[in-house]
């Protein structure tokens, strides 16, 4: 059965892997099934490039307020009339505030059979954006409910839902959401694999992330000075985001203990630096999936990871990671020091049970037969 397929996201960036990478192996692997791939993102301007065995389409439009990485949808009747030539079977729409009503305007125009409208949650909007800075007040807890009203309103016009997590699809379908599909993300358990181990007189902790404040990588630096006093780890950090020039400086600060990386846009490059580390950390207690973590299990790498969000559906599956309580520094250090004096034998048995789980579950191919299935039974 052949599909074309078109993926529209508001939160595509040059340099913040998640999409970029789920899309880059969407192209990559589908296509064998059948599936042709197009992505449709904002770009400074129009334009059309090759993205791995798919097509990359750029639609003009401004940067998004205090976030340079991203950038919105300027030209609408340019969107319209993308959609109108590419005559999709399934629109998946990964952006779910002003992005929607825009791609249903577009669909009436195209006449015939329309497509399916299949939603992908990438984000935990209620968690991100609302529950941290209401969740505490008295009436906090209506205006979470409200929030996850406007998801639930959001979600319902979509012929369904794709999550990345168990732990999103029991949250998803516990405030009323329906047709909610798990299909998971992937690693390239090629690329993204164990290597010998390094004798070196330091051990490496790896932040691997956005450098934002969803991603609480405060946490991390809260801690790290007592973590490198109790064991003299090192701390590397891969990424970019709007928190780059505090991280700078907190490293600025720290000489010889801390090394940043900067975004990583080779995943050659991105596997082998996870690989040479001792412990990944991933802060964030809101995560749909954790491509991090994920990354790091693939590599044999044990991780730490907080009691809640997808994270700790992966390290508490896989065996090989330390739930620290979410928001709490103070446990973060803990649990990173324990993992880091862990015995060699409990080590090899961590990193035996890391790569083993992804293999089986988190594959892309096994991703992708997934998702395929789920836009081979999508309603039109």
């Amino acid at each position: 059965m052949s599909l074309r397929v078109v993926d529209i996201s508001s939160f595509f960036s040059n340099t913040c892997g998640g999409i970029k990478t789920y899309y880059r192996n969407k192209a990559r692997h589908l296509p064998a099934r059948g599936v042709e791939c197009h992505f449709i993102v904002p770009g400074e301007k129009r334009g059309e490039e090759a993205f791995a065995g798919g097509t990359l389409h750029r639609v003009a439009g401004p940067a998004f307020p205090g976030n340079q990485h991203y950038r919105m949808f300027g030209d609408i009747a340019g969107l319209s009339r993308l959609l109108r030539g590419l005559r999709p079977d399934v629109i998946e729409v990964a952006s779910h505030y002003v992005l929607p009503t825009l791609v249903y305007r577009a669909i009436r125009t195209l006449g015939g059979s329309p497509p399916a409208v299949l939603g992908f949650l990438h984000s935990d909007i209620v968690g991100t954006l609302v529950e941290p800075f209401v969740g505490h007040l008295p009436w906090g807890k209506l205006l979470v409910s409200q929030a996850w009203r406007w998801v639930r309103w959001r979600h319902r016009r979509y012929d369904g839902t794709l999550v990345a997590s168990h732990t999103v699809r029991r949250a998803m379908q516990a405030n009323g959401i329906p047709f909610v599909t798990w299909v998971g993300l992937g690693v390239d358990t090629d690329l993204f694999q164990p290597i010998p181990a390094i004798r070196r007189s330091r051990p490496r902790i790896l932040y691997s992330g956005r450098l934002s404040g969803d991603k609480q990588i405060d946490l991390l630096l809260q801690t790290f000075d007592r973590v490198h006093e109790a064991t003299g780890a090192e701390l590397h950090v891969a990424g970019d985001g709007p928190l780059r020039g505090r991280v700078e400086a907190f490293a600025w600060r720290r000489e010889n203990r801390v090394f940043l990386h900067g975004y990583v846009d080779s995943p050659a490059h991105l596997a082998r630096l996870i690989a040479e580390s001792d412990v990944s950390v991933i802060p964030g207690s809101r995560e749909t999936f954790s491509l991090s973590t994920a990354e790091s299990l693939a590599c044999g790498v044990p991780v730490v990871v907080p009691n809640r969000g997808a994270a700790a559906e992966l390290a508490v599956a896989s065996g090989a990671g330390a739930l620290f309580a979410a928001g709490d520094s103070s446990d973060l250090g803990r649990r990173i020091v324990d993992t880091l004096e862990s015995t060699p034998t409990r080590r090899a048995d961590m990193r035996k049970q890391a790569r083993g789980y992804i293999v089986d579950n988190h594959g892309w191919p096994t991703v992708m037969a997934r998702l395929h299935e789920a836009y081979a039974t999508a309603p039109c």
